[in-house]
């Protein structure tokens, strides 16, 4: 049952995943599309939403991985009994 749910856990996630970054990307181009209406298309525009884009695309992809490294590493940091007590 675990494993059954796990995997589709992970589908979720990468269904969430592939969603965002199709998202980020939409935006991106819409935000390009509105600066080239309002004929102020710069190429360090171009460049500034594209690179918000790319980083937002590749936070959005990595959050979920190291939000599971930091909830798998807390007991190293943090142990999970209360101070003073027996090991």
């Amino acid at each position: 049952m675990g494993s059954q749910l796990s995997t589709i856990l992970v589908y979720i996630l990468q269904w969430v995943r592939w969603g965002g970054i199709i998202l980020i990307a939409i935006i991106g181009m819409s935000v390009l599309i509105s600066e080239a209406a309002k004929s102020k298309l710069s190429p360090s525009r171009i460049i500034t939403v594209t690179g918000s884009a790319l980083l937002a695309a590749v936070l959005f992809w990595l959050l979920p991985t190291l939000v599971n490294y930091a909830r798998v590493d807390s007991n190293s940091i943090v142990p999970d009994h209360p101070i003073g007590s027996y090991q």
